[in-house]
């Protein structure tokens, strides 16, 4: 198909289509007007053959009809019905070589029946079985009885069939009948030796002949009446339908004879036209394509110097090529004009490439830049989306293309300030601001943004370039400086105490010895110096812890029952629980053993002392603590819990909660250094520590620790 691909090619399409358009008009046109002639001569032949067969079928009928009567009304039949005694010896030659006239009427079949309907004698065209019939069940014998003549349509062994009755009639009483019956054979007759079929029809119901199942609708839409369709065309076959008059008509029946012929014999003369017709276009198509390939061969040729030029410029990409087109006509000017176009072309390529390179340039630093650059148009639509700005707010390039930046990223309280800077920005220079932006997730972070105007080269303002920067990790670096220091200023002040406290808890764990060693001491007195030499033990193991905590010195490790660390707990705790009028509880571990841990006990119950007294602190008289333990859903250490029944923390709380100093307790009730000293002790052990709490539903602090490696199994050397 290359070859109508060029000029030369689509002219010689053209004239091509124009010819096979007009021959095929003409070849439509004629082919048409012959068929509908031959149609139209085929149906009145049709319509004359289909009368001529109906007056047949009608000139066969009345034949017929005026046969059996006049054998009925003969005087030989009406003796041989009232003479009963002697009619044996004459009547059955008589009957056996009776016969219907007309075509087929030799086939045709005779009863003589007496008054009662019972069969005298009969020719000889039946069957054995039919021997002893007789009609006086037949529907039609009432009537005949009666004295009137019958035409009936009967079917006998499923076959359609004619009946004619007629009463034999002696001085006004009828005595008997004169029955024929005949098939409807004879109307195949003179029709088939023409090529056309004949189907008789009763209603709808075919009597002589097969109709295909397709035909019957359209038949049924065929009226066989003046002025009405009596003709149509299916598939290949052309049918015509007439009704039967005469005698049929006047006996109540409604026959119709459809006649059909083979389409082929009225399109025959038209297809053989056709086909001349077509050879005649196509040589004469033949012709005008040569003709116009010779001229358009010389009318295209400098058309072609000039494509060949072009191939030129466009192959080898030099642009300094040049038309040479001497000729004035259109083609020249064609020429002149392509040169032009070159020469703008070849300035404009150099303007191309050097903006191009700046651009490129440009991309590379908006895409490799650590910062989310951000351009939106003066409408508020993004147009510009880094991929610094797809890490920072968690949205792809593609999807936040063309939305607005405004309600996407910028949070509703913060909108009014946000459109301040970009219209300060507008005005001139860039404007720097501290703002909160949303990410994908609609969550806060903390940004610097740089707002600047973009103009166009006639100085019109085009939308807005956006700076951000990501200062969450900058603001975490200066909390974590202000921790730091603040670490560093508990150190020097626990240092100090712990040095200034050791002297009187070392006194006052002294004289409580001492008393204890006093034999005359009743039990009470006992029992109250041996929690003062507990208590101050315990208050001497958390100066030494402080020490530690300020010295980050590693305290002695040893392996622990979790178990039997919390009984100990619940007893150090059971004091204040009393107090505060607070159930303490240890939770039932399940029923699989826990493993053991590898910590410092003094630092560890430090830890969950620390917990359960806050947790005491914060839960009203009446309520419950739970302290348990439990293997880590992951099952890869233990978990310890404190849950309480308190009022819990706000939201605000809770992120400042292990900061020292840092307490929710009225003045002179709390240092704010114990869940501080509690998270460090849980770090120190490699474990992490959790809490969960919502105002009015309690607060759950867990800790996970990891599981300390198995004992060693001491190894028993034998005897030798």
């Amino acid at each position: 198909m290359k070859v109508f691909r060029s000029f030369q090619g689509k002219l010689l399409l053209l004239f091509l289509l124009i010819d096979v358009a007009t021959v095929g008009i003409l070849i439509s046109t004629v082919s048409s007007s012959g068929h509908e002639a031959l149609e139209t001569a085929s149906r009145e032949h049709l319509l004359d053959l289909a009368r001529f067969s109906s007056h047949d079928l009608d000139e066969q009928l009345q034949m017929r009809w005026s046969a059996v009567r006049s054998l009925a009304s003969n005087p030989f039949m009406t003796n041989s019905v009232i003479d009963t005694l002697g009619r044996s010896e004459y009547l059955e030659p008589l009957m056996q070589r009776l016969a219907l006239p007309g075509t087929g009427g030799e086939e045709s079949e005779l009863w003589l029946l007496d008054f009662k309907g019972r069969v005298i004698s009969r020719n000889g065209r039946h069957q054995p079985e039919e021997q002893a019939r007789s009609f006086a069940e037949a529907a039609w014998w009432p009537r005949v009885r009666d004295g009137h003549p019958v035409a009936r349509l009967v079917t006998e062994g499923g076959q359609p069939r004619v009946l004619f009755a007629f009463p034999i009639v002696y001085q006004r009483h009828t005595e008997g009948a004169l029955v024929a019956r005949f098939d409807l054979s004879f109307v195949h007759a003179g029709t088939l030796r023409e090529g056309f079929e004949v189907v008789l029809l009763d209603g709808e119901t075919p009597l002589v002949g097969t109709l295909p199942g397709s035909v019957i609708h359209e038949v049924r839409t065929l009226i066989p009446e003046p002025a009405r369709r009596d003709s149509v065309l299916l598939g290949e076959t052309f049918y015509v339908l007439v009704p039967v008059e005469g005698f049929a008509s006047q006996h109540g029946f409604k026959w119709s004879l459809l006649l059909s012929v083979p389409a082929r014999r009225i399109s025959g003369p038209v297809d053989v036209m056709r086909q001349r017709m077509l050879q005649g276009g196509v040589a004469t198509a033949v012709l005008l394509v040569l003709l116009v390939a010779w001229r358009t061969r010389l009318l295209l040729r400098p058309l072609q110097q000039i494509r060949d030029t072009m191939r030129r410029i466009t192959d080898g990409g030099e642009l300094n090529q040049r038309i040479p087109v001497g000729s004035r006509d259109e083609l020249g000017a064609i020429a002149r004009t392509f040169n032009k176009m070159l020469d703008r072309l070849e300035q404009r390529t150099g303007e191309l490439e050097r903006s191009r390179d700046q651009l490129s340039l440009l991309a590379q630093i908006t895409s490799t830049s650590p910062n989310a650059i951000i351009m939106f148009g003066t409408e508020g639509w993004v147009r510009v989306w880094n991929e610094a700005a797809e890490k920072l707010f968690g949205w792809p390039r593609l999807e936040v293309l063309g939305t607005a930046f405004l309600e996407r990223v910028v949070p509703e309280d913060a909108r009014a300030h946000f459109t301040e800077l970009v219209a300060r920005a507008r005005a001139g220079e860039p404007v720097d601001a501290e703002l909160t932006l949303l990410t994908q997730q609609q969550i806060a972070i903390p940004v610097q943004l740089t707002v600047s105007r973009i103009v166009d080269t006639m100085g019109q303002v085009q939308g807005h370039a956006c700076i951000v920067r990501d200062m969450r990790e900058y603001k975490r670096l200066r909390e974590s400086l202000v921790q730091s220091e603040k670490m560093a200023a508990v150190g020097t002040l626990v240092a100090g105490l712990s040095h200034e406290l050791n002297n009187p808890l070392g006194i006052i764990l002294g004289f409580s010895q001492g008393l204890l060693r006093r034999s005359s001491l009743d039990e009470a007195s006992r029992m109250a110096l041996h929690s003062i030499e507990t208590q101050t033990q315990r208050c001497a193991r958390l100066v030494r812890r402080l020490l530690d905590f300020s010295s980050k010195s590693d305290a002695m490790r040893e392996r622990i029952d979790v178990g039997t660390m919390l009984e100990r707990v619940r007893e150090l705790a059971g004091g204040q629980a009393q107090r505060v009028q607070v159930r303490l509880e240890i939770v039932e571990p399940p029923t699989q053993e826990l493993p053991q841990l590898e910590a410092n006990v003094p630092d560890m119950e430090s830890a969950l002392l620390n917990l359960v007294g806050n947790a005491l602190d914060a839960t009203p008289p009446g309520g419950r603590v739970f302290v348990g333990a439990r293997i880590s859903p992951a099952r890869d250490g233990v978990e310890l819990f404190v849950v309480d029944t308190g009022s819990g923390m706000p939201p605000d709380v809770l992120p400042r909660i292990f900061d020292p100093f840092f307490s929710t307790k009225p003045v002179g009730q709390g240092t704010g250094l114990g869940l501080s000293i509690t998270r460090s002790i849980v770090e120190a052990h490699g474990g992490r520590i959790d809490v969960e709490t919502a105002p009015g539903a309690g607060t759950t602090v867990r800790l996970r620790f990891p599981v300390s490696p198995p004992a060693p199994v001491p190894r028993v050397e034998a005897a030798s």
